[in-house]
């Protein structure tokens, strides 16, 4: 199983929302104990949940660029696949696992559809909520102290729902990772 984390490489976009698959990821490598290496046009970290091989894999593009980066990693490795990205549509402190969908507007994930010419494929979407400023300029904004606790705490959840799917299946996980709202962290 492959899980793909969407952002944007660089130091200019780290620990923006748009970067939330990456954080995701990197998160379930912390919480592993496994570290990413770096590739051609990719970071991965391989690791093993509930006895499934799993490699965690950063495309290092530009998220909407995603498709192309995504195409050329399952061209050597095909393989079952999730998308872990970020979704405005979500309020933060939410998640949602969708074992298909259509892009909801994420241009990144509309990559991967165009280019695969499917959207039959599992996705993990970290709410990051929407505020009234610029869609494009709020996604590529840091969280703020306090909404960083909040996605830790989120993504926490979403490490559970990812093992739960791996040891119990996808509509167990789905009903875990779907009933998720964080609405605070003291």
């Amino acid at each position: 199983m492959i899980i793909f984390g969407l952002g944007n490489p660089g130091l200019r976009y780290r620990g923006t929302r748009h970067n939330a698959g990456y954080i995701f990821l990197d998160r379930l490598a912390k919480h592993r104990s496994v570290r990413f290496h770096q590739h051609q046009g990719f970071r991965t970290a391989k690791l093993k949940i509930a006895g499934h091989s799993i490699t965690l894999v950063k495309p290092q593009c530009f998220m909407n660029d995603s498709g192309a980066a995504v195409a050329k990693f399952l061209s050597d490795k095909p393989d079952e696949f999730v998308i872990v990205l970020d979704d405005i549509n979500l309020p933060l402190g939410k998640l949602r696992l969708r074992r298909r969908g259509s892009d909801g507007g994420h241009l990144g994930l509309r990559s991967i559809i165009d280019t695969l010419d499917s959207s039959n494929f599992p996705r993990i979407r970290i709410g990051v909520g929407r505020s009234g400023e610029d869609v494009a300029l709020h996604v590529l904004s840091p969280f703020s102290r306090a909404e960083k606790r909040l996605l830790r705490g989120v993504i926490e959840e979403g490490i559970t729902g990812m093992e739960t799917m791996f040891r119990d299946g996808f509509v167990k996980a789905q009903n875990y990772i779907n009933a998720i709202n964080i609405r605070d962290i003291d």
